[in-house]
This record gives C-alpha cells, structure tokens and sequence, in this order.
C-alpha cells in the first residue's frame, strides 16, 4: 500500500545528468514529497549502482542529440524537468532542448493537462541577463541570455513554467588551482584578486544548490532566483585563508589589463576568458540578504566553513 496521502498528487521528475550537479541534486530530490524521479542518462547501465542508493530512482536511456521530435515527446511524460547536463557542451544544445521543453509544453497542453510543465534550465551559475556573452569571450554565456529570453517570450503560452537558480560559482572553484584563486605552493600559500582586492564574488557549494533546489521544488519560486552561500571580497577570501592556515599569505592582483595580456597569449583558453569575464563584468555576485535561501531560513556552507575542510585546518 502506498504511504502518499490520497489527497495528493504524484509528480514525476525527469533530472538530466549524473555529474558533480545532477550527482549532487540526487539525495535532495529524493526528500522532496509527493515526487517520483527519473535520471536520463545517455547509457543507464553505467548507473545502476544508484538505485541501490537510492530506491525511489528510475533510469531512463536519453540522448541530448536525438531528434527532437522523440525527446519532445518523452519530455511531455514528466511534470518536472531539471537540466543538470554541465557547462562543456556546445551552446546550442542548450536551446535546442529548451525549444524541446517548450513543445513537450504544448503537447500535454493540448492534452488537456492543466498542470503546467516546470523546467529547471542548466543555468546554476552566474547573471546571465547581466553579463551577456561577456564583451564577445563567452558565447555560452550569451546563449544563456537568449534562452532566457526565449522562456519569457514563449514558456507561458506553451504551458511551461521555468525556474532558474542562480548560485555563482560552484565554491570548491576558488580552491582548485586551475582558477589561480587560492594556490598552495612549496612557498605556502598564494591568494590572487581577480580585478581589485573589493570586488565581490558569489560563491555556492555544490551539495547545497542541490539543498536550494530541493526547497525550491517545495516553495515554488518561479523566473530567476538567486542563491549564495556567501558573497565575498577577494580581501576578505586572504583574510580567511590566513585565519584558517594560520599564517600570512602571498597576495597578488590579477588586473584586467594583466588578465587581458595573459589570454591574449592563449585565445582559445577557456579558463583564461573565464578569469577575465569575472574580472571585468557585472552579474558575478548579489546580496545574500536578496537570495532564496535567506527568504526560506536555510544555512548554506560559508567560505570559512569551506576553507577550513579543504585546507586541512
């Protein structure tokens, strides 16, 4: 006998993805009441080990470039639909399966489904209306934008409702050497602002976009929102760093001219054009006190409580 009270209805979630994100998502959506989930991955048998983690989980065998037509039509069978397919693909599968969304909208519109379909869009980043394709360096970022143009255009007719969260940056990014924020060397430990040691930068840990997802799944927040485990200054991420290890850091200023040197050295560096967009452009941090998990109570990981478990302190 099912435990689900009589009186309320089942929705059926399809989550797209199994990185770091849709890995992530897994144990927060499966809390949330009156929710059946589904992953669509491209070969569902490299995880079944998941629905031993996690009972409630279906898998599904989906591929991003089959035609549409079959996607759309698979979509129209879930009530939600949350992309979690990661930043490395090609821009335009990114509207190419939101224009998927919008038709499997209009399918279960014509139906007679008065519910309408709730899409999560890959966008658990930054301010896309704000940074644009950042001065021509990111076109992933301006297709970002036209998507969400194309939501606001089209999703109300075509019987969808689309939610996006904006987090930031996924917070394990200012420790990773790659980004050339935080860098332990031989030497001790180097700390870089990108611009100026005030500009600010919004920063999420990953498990908990999944927590703000879940909770969003409950509350209903509908068009942008925004999340934040914390907002910082590039001043005060050293002043962290030094409370945490314990000793002085090295301090260097990337400027923007500097930023702009070193990507015109290698331009087709992704992370170079990366450093330089969060350099120079708006959209990249907000007030935690304007975010949805300040509205709804939530405690999200702090960079402090983050530095302290990376750096070993």
């Amino acid at each position: 006998m099912s435990s689900q009270p009589q009186n309320q209805t089942i929705k059926k979630a399809l989550l797209i993805g199994a990185g770091e994100l849709g890995s992530a998502f897994l144990p927060h959506l499966s809390q949330v009441p009156n929710l059946t989930l589904t992953l669509g991955v491209r070969t569902p048998s490299n995880y079944t080990t998941l629905t031993t983690s996690h009972p409630n989980l279906s898998l599904t065998a989906l591929d991003l470039g089959s035609p549409s037509e079959e996607l759309i039509t698979k979509f129209a069978g879930y009530d939600i639909i949350i992309s979690a397919t990661g930043f490395g693909r090609d821009p335009s599968v990114l509207t190419k399966l939101a224009k998927e969304v919008l038709e499997a909208g209009k399918l279960r519109k014509e139906a007679g489904e008065k519910e309408r379909l709730w899409y999560f869009p890959w966008q658990w980043g930054v301010d896309y209306d704000k940074t644009g394709d950042g001065g021509g360096l990111m076109p992933l970022f301006g297709e970002q934008k036209k998507i969400r143009d194309l939501l606001r255009a089209e999703a109300e007719g075509a019987g969808v409702k689309w939610t996006i969260v904006s987090v930031g940056i996924f917070m394990s990014f200012l420790f990773e050497p790659f980004w050339g924020v935080v860098e332990k060397g031989d030497n001790g430990v180097t700390v870089r602002a990108f611009n100026s040691w005030d500009r600010k930068i919004t920063v999420t840990a990953v498990g908990d976009i999944g927590k703000v997802l879940g909770e969003v799944l409950k509350s209903g927040d509908e068009g942008v929102v925004y999340a934040a485990g914390d907002t910082v200054t590039y001043a005060q991420i050293a002043e962290i760093v030094e409370r945490v290890t314990g000793s002085e850091v090295q301090k260097e200023v990337w400027t923007v001219p500097h930023l702009t040197e070193d990507l015109e050295k290698n331009p087709d560096d992704l992370i170079k054009k990366y450093r330089l967009t969060f350099a120079k452009d708006d959209g990249i941090a907000w007030d935690k006190k304007l975010t949805v998990n300040h509205k709804l109570g939530m405690q999200l990981v702090e960079v402090e409580q983050y530095a302290k478990e990376v750096l070993g302190a």
